[in-house]
């Protein structure tokens, strides 16, 4: 056995370990990055009636949804005072966790333990419509990678899962794509957009398949990995359920981690290189979620790719993971770094105005200067939680930036890894790319409980050391109607104004995008 293969194998041994406690009875699919029910959770938290949630590592599974749905309930049932949030934040709220009740409630079963089913198969878990339209070629931002024609572009596609004897799992999306581009040409495909089978043993799950991942306290983007790229072909190990761990780490409260690894395109400078990161979460206290993560990119094929994971030694392991003095055959491309959240409830006690207050920022750094990490990147936000205290107003304010004074061109590259940090020619963080600065802004406004009205603007400046930088200006409307707790419609509007796009000086460009979309759950 070679000294790799037992640092593995001791690594597999100690979190099996730790993480050998009570646990769920049954395993659990994951929910979709893009799901609605992220943004319901959001609006709990908001209103400050879930403390546990770790919005850091995504996605969530559908019974970690569940336990934070069942958490709101418990405090919502606990606090009478809650009333004096006003009939409109009551409603809200009871229309909010109605409409995640109803979508979660087989999982809800079995965290109260009146659910006896161990194998069943959910043919269709959603069923959704979507149309976009443009008048120029266009991506959106945290969309898994998709690309649009000018002219009309229609997706639809349904989720499908099931559990055999409760430790077995799988999920399945397929989606078909058409584009009719408005100069000629008609483009018609058939995809997997997400799918995987999953193995529960302990309080951990193994992974296999295709998936999003998320990592990051970033509302609008993170620098080190985000749904912005194509979903992976992954193999991921995690602890879907925070846990506390024995003897002193107990004082690091509740604690999560998620590792994986995949293979990029072979369509690369270095096919097929080898892609893995590690991430862990820790909450000391309710108020204050603190993660760190880590990407490293290795091996592939062809004479320039350096050595890969089962080429390793331990020694080699240890220069990969001190991040000094790497070069030749152990060249490897890196990020890494830490973020926290910090959460304040029940402020209107003594702010008239403010129910709660999120406040988070992210420090992450590339392999580029002898030590890591350096030349860092940081996001810092914050979120306004029920504004004016009706229960219908929050505003999220949002800053980053990987620009690195007098080194242009650090983030998303890399000398031997020369297509960057990169998966189907999209960035696999933020999507403002290397060498960038964004600002982002949404103020989110419930109209009447089951409508509402989102207002966003996003500023970009990327290639900011170029003689000529590239200025983006992106003003959305956004509509979001549930017409029942199995039904809902979305329609948003953007106007996008480019300046010297890609660099290129006076290479302007309008973009008018609208999407309407419908979503039936079953």
């Amino acid at each position: 056995m070679t000294p790799g293969k037992n640092h593995l194998y001791c690594l597999v041994l100690f979190v099996a370990f730790f993480l050998a406690g009570p646990s769920y009875a049954q395993v659990s699919v994951n929910v979709p990055i893009a799901h609605w029910s992220y943004n319901a959770v959001e609006k709990l938290t908001s209103l400050g009636l879930i403390q546990s949630s770790m919005p850091g590592t995504k996605p969530f599974t559908r019974l970690e949804m569940a336990r934070l749905i069942r958490e709101a309930r418990s405090a919502l049932e606990r606090n009478a005072s809650r009333s004096r949030s006003g009939a409109g934040g009551a409603e809200i709220i009871q229309a909010t966790l109605g409409r995640l009740e109803a979508e979660f409630s087989a999982e809800l079963d079995e965290l109260r333990g009146t659910s006896r089913v161990s194998t069943y198969i959910k043919p269709i878990e959603d069923m959704y419509f979507r149309y976009v339209g443009s008048d120029n070629n266009f991506s959106l931002e945290n969309d898994k990678g998709q690309t649009y024609a000018d002219g009309t572009n229609l997706r639809a596609g349904f989720s499908s899962h099931g559990v055999i004897a409760r430790h077995l799992a799988w999920y399945i999306n397929p989606e078909y794509r058409y584009s009719k581009e408005q100069f000629g040409g008609d483009d018609n495909d058939f995809t997997i957009l997400e799918g995987y089978g999953k193995l529960q043993f302990f309080n951990l799950e193994l992974e296999g398949g295709r998936d999003s991942l998320w990592w990051g306290q970033g509302y609008h983007g993170s620098l080190i990995l985000t749904d912005n790229a194509k979903p992976f072909d992954l193999i991921k190990l995690s602890n879907p359920r925070p846990v506390v761990l024995p003897w002193v780490l107990k004082y690091l409260g509740l604690f999560k981690f998620a590792a994986f690894w995949t293979r990029l395109e072979q369509d690369r400078y270095i096919p097929d290189a080898e892609f893995m990161g590690l991430r862990v979460d820790i909450k000391p206290f309710p108020f204050l979620n603190i993660g760190a993560s880590r990407t490293i990119m290795l091996g592939g094929e062809g004479p320039q790719a350096p050595k890969g994971i089962s080429e390793l030694s331990g020694r080699d392991w240890i220069r990969v993971l001190s991040g000094r003095n790497i070069a030749g055959d152990l060249d490897t491309n890196q990020i890494a770094g830490v973020d926290a959240r910090l959460h304040f409830c029940t402020l209107d006690r003594w702010i008239p105005v403010l129910r709660t207050l999120d406040m988070w920022g992210e420090l992450y750094g590339e392999d580029q200067a002898g030590k890591f990490p350096s030349r860092n990147g940081y996001v810092v936000g914050m979120k306004l939680g029920d504004i004016l205290l009706t229960g219908k107003t929050d505003f999220v304010l949002e800053y980053a930036t990987n620009v690195v004074a007098e080194h242009p061109g650090v983030w998303y590259t890399h000398h031997v890894y020369r297509t960057g940090y990169r998966y189907d020619e999209r960035v696999m963080g933020h999507d403002m790319g290397g060498e960038a600065r964004e600002i982002f802004a949404r103020l989110e406004h419930y109209l009447t409980p089951d409508l509402i009205l989102g207002l966003n603007y996003n500023a970009q400046e990327k290639g900011a050391q170029h003689q000529f930088q590239e200025e983006r200006d992106r003003y959305d409307v956004d509509l979001t109607w549930y017409r029942s707790p199995q039904i809902f419609f979305q329609g948003g509007y953007r106007f996008e104004s480019i300046e010297n796009k890609d660099n290129v000086a006076s290479a302007d460009q309008d973009n008018r995008i609208l999407s309407l979309s419908m979503t039936y759950s079953f």
